[in-house]
């Protein structure tokens, strides 16, 4: 007679389900973070008198711009913002499921100051890495005090929608 050891295929089953539930809930912290991002850089232009001077700043500077008359213009800039709102995102989804895994694979607690820390390095780390990349010159307002209050926020985002999807004290 035979024994059969299953524990192996039990290991391996619950590292396909807490797999997909870090890409799930790290991707919905990450997008809820960018959004967060969204409605702060939004709000901060509507107090400026500048609507979307910020998207249409980064979204220029990743896919260009040109002079093309008024009303191709407009629809550049349209399409332009649009483009980058997704890229912007797409990365912060990216980054929330980096975040998750690194809960998962450290066995951390998932704490604001973790969360305060990944936003204000990682994240701004990502967009210096971008803005360098670009070639595009940081402006004057907000400039990198308003993308280090953008990303603390960002991270505080993340972990708190970890927390409460993922439970407080666990990794998982």
């Amino acid at each position: 007679m035979s024994v059969h050891d299953h524990s192996a295929c039990g290991a391996e089953q619950d590292y396909r389900k807490f797999r997909r539930r870090d890409l799930r809930d790290g991707a919905l912290a990450g997008i809820l973070a960018g959004g967060a991002l969204i409605i702060m850089i939004f709000s901060y232009d509507m107090l400026s008198f500048t609507p979307l001077a910020t998207p249409d700043f980064l979204s220029s500077g990743v896919f260009g711009g040109g002079d093309l008359g008024a009303g191709a213009e407009a629809k550049l800039r349209s399409a332009r913002i649009g483009a980058f709102t997704t890229l912007h995102l797409l990365t912060f989804a990216l980054l929330g499921v980096i975040f998750a895994r690194f809960f998962r694979f450290t066995q951390l607690r998932k704490t604001l100051l973790s969360g305060v820390l990944y936003g204000l390095i990682v994240c701004t780390a990502v967009f210096a890495a971008g803005i360098h990349l670009t070639g595009t010159e940081m402006a004057a307002e907000p400039g990198w005090p308003g993308v280090l209050i953008g990303n603390f926020s960002a991270g505080l985002v993340m972990v708190v929608y970890l927390r409460r999807a993922q439970g407080v004290n666990s990794s998982g």
